[in-house]
């Protein structure tokens, strides 16, 4: 799937219910996973915040690709060959079960916030700010 809604449409579930995989670096090159529904958008601050540093950017595709192991757009949030802090948007944990990235963007694995937290050892923050297509 190339998208978190067509990903959604394609499973008949909310586009919330998949579960994207950002990867960011830090000011300090330290390369995070940041989890946040698909109907959602990350807060660079908030993640900045709680990861503890002053700044963050997205991963060029080559530094997610190398750090994870995975191309961007099929990025699991674990299984990674090197531990990466993951950070996990508190609105995940409104959802039963979710669908993330599966290791190709055609391939998605279901799991629950609760699964995803104890395998990943993840942060749980508010981290993201809902898209204009989820604001009442």
């Amino acid at each position: 799937m190339t998208t978190a809604a067509a990903a959604a449409q394609e499973l008949g579930i909310a586009v919330g219910g998949i579960f994207k995989s950002l990867v960011f670096t830090t000011d300090t090159d330290e390369v995070l996973v940041v989890v946040l529904p698909g109907d959602r958008r990350v807060d660079f601050k908030a993640v900045a915040r709680v990861a503890g540093c002053r700044k963050v950017a997205f991963a060029s595709r080559e530094r997610a690709l190398e750090a994870t192991g995975y191309p961007p757009g099929g990025t699991p949030p674990l299984g990674h060959p090197h531990a990466l802090r993951v950070f996990v948007d508190a609105a995940v944990l409104e959802y039963p079960e979710g669908y993330g990235g599966g290791g190709r963007p055609e391939l998605l694995l279901r799991l629950t916030p609760a699964e995803l937290l104890r395998v990943t050892k993840g942060t749980v923050g508010t981290l993201s700010i809902p898209t204009e297509a989820t604001t009442p």
